[in-house]
């Protein structure tokens, strides 16, 4: 892990409109904080039993920090699971950040009476805890709080114990303290810097993206059909046609301006954020009551399998497999039911859109016959099935239409 990976994984952002990133964000250094005071227990045990066997006092002090940490400690694992809101979240970092404070004091002034002693390096830990949550003000105003108590802590020796004030001893605390302050400090508030940046930086590739998905949505299918529609109106006023050839025209117009509609309707519903945690299954379903309130034609969905999100291509292009079934079922069939299946079992996905409408007599092996009459809707429906890594079928009859699309495993969900 790189250093600034690392500091970006401790560092906690700043509130921002997502406060449920927030709280977890905030909850993530709580347990950080707390399993370091968990480690801090059986030092503080360790350090009674090595430096204080003959002073019961002391000794009895220790113990009863170490009881009272592992306590407090209860506490918080305790809040950080219960607590809800960022605000609460925030008084939970708060208090814990003076206990750990009062317990850094209780060794200090535990110790205090030894005229060489490293307890006061314990504070560095409460330095660290401040920057890592308020960033260098909270380091800096801890180290103010060291200086001042040192300061204090060096009166009380002297009064109570006779043990001379040690000024070279001061100056050496007061200055290794600022430092770790100000390095650990700058280090936090660069590592926040560099997240936001980087965090604006993801959002503006992204959004970056979806522009440049968005102009080839509309370069590959409403430009190109409204190019065509334009070449074909300027054809139809600049020869004189028979009737018959003004309707026929006419007609593929109007089937080419619906097309374009719902390629419209398609691209501003990939834009749309329900879409992107939805599963298909929910969103074949969405387009099927839309439909059947449009047309006014009854519809049936099934579901069987375990429905989850998919890849934003193989989504688009399921989405309009099913929308190009529906259109013609509306403009062909004369259908007066409609059903569509989906089944989804260890990735395999299969949708089958059925009617009870004339048939269209052919077959999926007639793929030219579809072409060459003008079918170009179900050709491009297995196209996009094979672009898939799919199979393609459809069979008709008398009785009805079926068009099955089977997509194989290894179809990533997000």
């Amino acid at each position: 892990m790189k250093l600034k990976d690392f500091g970006s994984y401790l560092v906690v952002p700043e509130p921002s409109d997502r406060p449920g990133q927030y709280l977890r964000e905030l909850k993530r250094l709580e347990w950080i904080f707390i399993g370091a005071r968990w480690v801090w227990v059986p030092v503080i045990f360790l350090m009674n039993w090595l430096h204080l066997p003959h002073q019961p006092t002391q000794s009895s002090l220790m113990v009863a920090m170490g009881i009272t940490l592992a306590g407090c400690n209860v506490v918080a694992c305790l809040l950080n699971i219960w607590f809800k809101t960022p605000g609460a979240q925030r008084a939970l970092g708060v208090a814990m950040l003076a206990v750990d404070t009062l317990l850094a004091w209780g060794i200090i002034l535990v110790f205090v009476r030894d005229f060489y002693t490293a307890a006061y390096a314990g504070f560095m830990y409460v330095i660290l805890e401040a920057a890592l949550r308020y960033g260098i003000l909270g380091s800096l105003a801890m180290a103010l709080v060291f200086i001042l108590g040192l300061y204090g802590a060096f009166l009380y020796r002297e009064a109570a114990f006779d043990v001379r004030f040690s000024y070279s001893g001061y100056a050496f605390w007061t200055v290794l303290m600022t430092i770790v302050a100000l390095a650990v400090g700058v280090i936090v508030n660069e590592g926040r810097r560099q997240r936001r940046q980087s965090e604006i930086y993801l959002r503006e590739n992204t959004l970056l993206a979806e522009r440049h998905r968005i102009a080839r949505d509309l370069h590959d299918t409403v430009l190109k059909t409204l190019q065509g529609l334009s070449l074909e109106a300027r054809a139809l006023g600049s020869r004189p046609d028979s009737a018959s050839n003004v309707k026929e025209t006419a007609k593929y117009i109007e089937d080419v301006c619906s097309r374009t509609g719902r390629e419209i309707r398609e691209v501003i519903f990939a834009l749309r954020s329900d879409a992107v945690t939805a599963g298909i299954g929910k969103q074949i379903s969405g387009m099927l009551d839309e439909w059947s309130k449009d047309t006014g034609i009854p519809a049936d969905f099934s579901l069987s399998g375990n429905d989850a999100p998919l890849p934003d291509e193989t989504v688009r292009q399921l989405r309009n497999i099913v929308s190009e079934a529906l259109h013609n079922i509306q403009r062909h069939a004369s259908a007066s039911h409609v059903n569509i299946a989906v089944k989804i079992s260890s990735g395999e996905i299969s949708i089958e859109i059925s009617d009870n409408g004339r048939g269209i007599g052919r077959g999926t092996d007639d793929l030219p016959g579809f072409v060459a009459s003008g079918r170009l809707g179900i050709a491009g429906m297995k196209e996009r099935t094979e672009f898939l890594g799919g199979r393609f079928y459809l069979s008709s009859d008398a009785g009805g239409t079926t068009v099955r699309l089977d997509l194989p495993g290894g179809l990533d969900s997000r």
